[in-house]
């Protein structure tokens, strides 16, 4: 089976996807910095610019085990000889060094952590790896999945867009193969497992391949591979009957977001005040822009038990 990325003309409407919905359900006020920097007033555009770069050691460890992944797979494609793992586990140092020694994260700009335990961050993604080259996946990708590998879409270019119940959508896929007449849809994860956001987001990537590549629904298997603390698979089975209420779900989210919009067709926001704030210790704390709400916090750093007095 030969697969193509269908393109779609550009157009300034806001797309639904899992990420930025999460993003708007938790804070609105998070939302609008991260998707509406430019609306954004009496900031400076450096500043802005400074905080969006902001990563986190999760963030970077998930990057680092996607990007190690994606460049093993290409590999396979050309090559299907035994991987020498002192090489991958280097590689894989190696990269993360990189990643970690190049990037500014927030635990450091607001005082968390005074440096980046790198040797942790590396121990995580090495399980991660050998968690995945031991698992069941791997052998089936070199048992079964290895005979249509010129097909295979590895982190497919663009950003995913598809629509989903005639609705923009974003839905980036890791890892799409086709087997025969099936086609197998592979998520990583290096973080917690939360079944009800991940079966919405594979329940996404399968009305994407259905949309995109006029591929019958009883032929997707979307499934999210789990890489830490150990080795699980979370697979779903598309029930016919559940596209409706899921179609109707996106639309009921994609509506709520251009309800924050001053022009739906423009992607323009509101003003900031009908964003508020969502104050939470957890929430906050992970949060790029958190001194943005709270200019004190940044003298308050190394204190475990931060007072958000201005949350209350």
């Amino acid at each position: 089976m030969q697969l193509s990325y269908e393109n779609y003309p550009y157009s300034p409407v806001l797309g639904w996807s899992i990420s930025r919905y999460e993003v708007f359900d938790k804070c609105k006020r998070q939302y609008f910095y991260t998707y509406y920097p430019k609306a954004v007033k009496n900031v400076p555009h450096y500043k802005m610019t400074q905080l969006r770069e902001l990563t986190s050691v999760p963030l970077e460890i998930g990057n680092v085990v996607h990007d190690i992944l994606e460049a093993f797979l290409k590999r396979l494609q050309k090559s299907d000889t035994d991987i020498d793992e002192s090489r991958f586990f280097k590689y894989a140092r190696d990269l993360a060094y990189r990643y970690f020694s190049e990037k500014s994260f927030l635990e450091i700009y607001y005082g968390y952590y005074s440096e980046i335990d790198r040797e942790k961050a590396s121990q995580k993604i090495e399980c991660c790896l050998k968690n995945f080259i031991q698992s069941p996946c791997y052998n089936w990708i070199y048992m079964v999945a290895m005979g249509d590998r010129r097909n295979w879409m590895i982190e497919p270019p663009g950003f995913g867009e598809t629509r989903l119940g005639g609705l923009k959508a974003y839905c980036k896929m890791d890892f799409l193969l086709p087997v025969k007449e099936d086609v197998y849809i592979l998520d990583w994860k290096t973080g917690s497992k939360d079944e009800a956001k991940h079966k919405c987001q594979l329940m996404g990537y399968a009305a994407a391949a259905n949309r995109n590549f006029n591929i019958n629904w009883n032929r997707i298997f979307p499934k999210i591979v789990y890489l830490y603390p150990q080795y699980e698979e979370f697979e779903i089975k598309i029930d016919p009957e559940e596209l409706d209420s899921f179609f109707e779900k996106i639309r009921e989210q994609t509506q709520q977001m251009y309800a924050l919009c001053s022009n739906v067709e423009q992607n323009i926001p509101l003003d900031i005040e009908a964003f508020p704030k969502n104050p939470s210790p957890p929430l906050c704390k992970q949060c790029r822009f958190r001194e943005l709400c709270f200019p004190e916090c940044r003298s308050q750093v190394n204190k475990e038990d931060l007072k958000f007095s201005r949350m209350e």
